[in-house]
């Protein structure tokens, strides 16, 4: 359970139990109601007699008052628990939790790595080492094919951002089933490419959505 969810959890417990505070004050004003109709019908001419009425009348309704006040207070707290554990699982349904802003971070840093690659093959300058750089980012990009957007997550944001993992994962096999050459066949490297890009466009989606800030993502690298 994270901090969020303890607090959702919290605020709702809150809000219920004040709400039910507040039902039962109200009970108990309903009832010292009663309880001072009854005392405002008693006539009697002993004077003695008159002032115990009347003091009981101003205990009676001093407590209505103050239950009143009470039942007041607490039900504006339950609101304001119920209001809290709403908006918690509102944010936690439209905002990435750490795991899959850890995630985001990974698939966008990996997929820059492919870039620098890709550059340096099309230079000549990428060397014989740029076949085993590939496979290393292949395998890495191969873990997006256990990710999955937290549940806490609205259906549409998770089924963006699964979208999102699965093209991931896909590039990766793309990856990994070509040749350790292919960098070298024009034809091939237009074709990864255009994957690569497919890739970016389903980022970029997410990026917008989740409203990450992509020029800090680029400062950090």
């Amino acid at each position: 359970m994270t901090t969020l969810d303890l607090i959702a959890v919290i605020a709702l417990a809150s809000a219920i139990l004040f709400l039910l505070f507040t039902v039962l004050l109200v009970v108990l004003r309903v009832r010292l109601g009663r309880q001072l109709t009854k005392l405002k019908r008693v006539r009697t001419k002993n004077k003695k007699k008159r002032k115990r009425l009347m003091r009981q009348r101003r205990g009676v309704e001093k407590k209505r008052r103050k239950y009143l006040i009470w039942a007041l207070l607490l039900f504006v707290l339950a609101g304001v628990g119920a209001g809290t554990s709403a908006y918690t699982i509102y944010y936690q349904s439209t905002n990435l939790n750490q795991k899959d802003q850890e995630l985001m971070v990974k698939g966008y840093y990996y997929l820059g790595d492919i870039e620098d690659q890709l550059a340096l093959a099309e230079s000549g300058e990428g060397g014989e080492e740029l076949g085993n750089d590939f496979a290393t980012l292949a395998s890495r990009l191969g873990t997006f094919a256990v990710a999955r957007a937290d549940y806490r997550l609205g259906s549409d944001y998770q089924q963006l951002l699964n979208r999102y993992y699965s093209s991931l994962k896909d590039l990766g096999i793309n990856l990994a089933s070509r040749n350790s050459g292919f960098y070298t066949n024009a034809e091939e490297l237009a074709d990864f490419k255009e994957d690569l890009a497919k890739v970016r466009s389903n980022q970029k989606e997410v990026f917008k959505t989740f409203s990450v800030n992509e020029a800090s993502l680029k400062e950090q690298k």
